[in-house]
């Protein structure tokens, strides 16, 4: 009821606020957000019989998440939906590769793979406190790391297992793909399998994986490169897609670490996706979400965390989400309107936002209600077995 009341008195505010020419709304009332229909031919949603049996432990809480979920805005489709579909993808993660600067005298390979892709100018790597378990998480989930139970989320998967039906393998495997994992380590080999993945090759490299892979339609894998020799790792990679004739239908999607604190790499090069560029700020917690919808692959985005990256910067509507930039409910975050600092409870704008002191501050409390609902969802979505008590698939 509490929640209901807010909602109903943000959708109020709004109306007085947003009248006045100020900042977007970010959402109307959950109500009115649950009672729409979205169009799976517009909208990346699904048609979901998400009723808990009446008997089920938490069934309170489960209505309460359901209720959530329901509320939550879908990113649209666009003209890019399905633009990789069929191709191969690789999806890779060189988490301590810091190759700001790196040109195409210095890095070559990681120099091709920039100028034939996507160019995303404003690229975070959050501190998740979780070590690179959390980018791997976010990456392959498209939820926002948390702890579960004490254990990153990744260590709660590998121990307790647990589908996400909406994870990054686990979509592509409906969509006829074979997904395989090549982590660094066999220590969470459950997680990789949580998460979708129908093989593990713990410690593989990516290039020796392909003469097979090739043989079984289309593909995901994921591999984690080493940070200290990626540019190598990476040109290896890209020689091998070359000689067996993999490289135009073969999408790669590299996430690196950063320079600075905070900051990192996306890189995305596919068929038709060189030219493009994201200017919004955005995250390793945004691929998973942005891949689907590239390659076509059937989802529902309500239950993720990170956005389509190409939807928020094509429609134009001023919903692209905050990048959370650690693992906390209560965590600092930056969007295009600016950046918030939670210990000190302040917002810097990067731009005139063109509104009223009153409109800053709703379009804060708005954002930082979706940072906090983002993180404790998430969780309690591991904690529940959430998707295992509702879905009837």
């Amino acid at each position: 009821m509490r929640r209901t009341l807010l909602f109903l008195l943000s959708a109020v505010l709004a109306a007085l606020i947003f009248a006045r020419g100020a900042l977007p709304a970010l959402a109307p009332a959950a109500e009115t957000m649950a009672a729409l229909t979205w169009d799976p031919a517009a909208y990346n949603v699904l048609d979901l019989d998400l009723a808990a049996p009446a008997e089920t432990a938490g069934s309170a809480r489960i209505a309460e998440m359901t209720d959530y979920f329901l509320s939550c805005r879908p990113t649209a489709r666009h003209a890019y939906t399905g633009a990789l579909a069929g191709d191969n993808l690789i999806v890779l993660l060189a988490d301590a590769w810091r190759p700001l600067g790196a040109d195409a005298g210095s890095a070559p390979a990681l120099a091709k793979l920039r100028s034939e892709g996507i160019r995303f100018a404003d690229v975070y790597a959050p501190d998740w406190y979780q070590g690179s378990q959390g980018r791997i998480f976010a990456l392959l989930s498209g939820l926002t790391p948390t702890n579960v139970q004490g254990m990153p989320s990744l260590s709660f998967l590998a121990k307790h297992g647990g589908g996400l039906p909406f994870s990054l393998a686990a979509s592509l495997t409906r969509a006829g793909y074979t997904c395989r994992a090549c982590p660094a380590s066999s220590e969470l080999d459950g997680a990789y399998t949580a998460l979708g993945f129908g093989s593990v090759i713990a410690g593989a490299s990516p290039e020796d994986q392909l003469a097979e892979l090739r043989q079984t339609g289309p593909f995901l894998l994921y591999a984690e490169l080493d940070g200290a020799d990626g540019e190598a790792a990476l040109e290896s990679l890209m020689r091998a897609l070359d000689d067996l004739s993999l490289s135009s239908t073969t999408a790669v999607c590299l996430v690196t670490g950063g320079a600075e604190p905070l900051r990192g790499g996306l890189y995305l090069r596919g068929d038709g996706l060189s030219g493009l560029a994201v200017t919004a700020p955005c995250s390793e917690l945004d691929v998973t979400a942005t891949l689907l919808d590239l390659c076509g692959a059937a989802y529902d985005a309500r239950f993720l965390s990170g956005r389509d990256l190409l939807a928020d910067s094509l429609d134009g509507d001023g919903l692209t989400p905050p990048v959370p930039l650690a693992g906390s409910a209560y965590a600092d975050w930056v969007s295009d309107a600016g950046f918030y600092d939670a210990s000190g409870h302040s917002f810097t704008p990067s731009h005139d936002l063109g509104g009223s002191e009153q409109a800053a501050r709703y379009y804060v409390v708005q954002t930082r209600q979706q940072v906090y609902d983002r993180y404790v969802f998430s969780r309690r979505m591991l904690e529940c077995g959430y998707f295992g008590q509702v879905l009837r698939w």
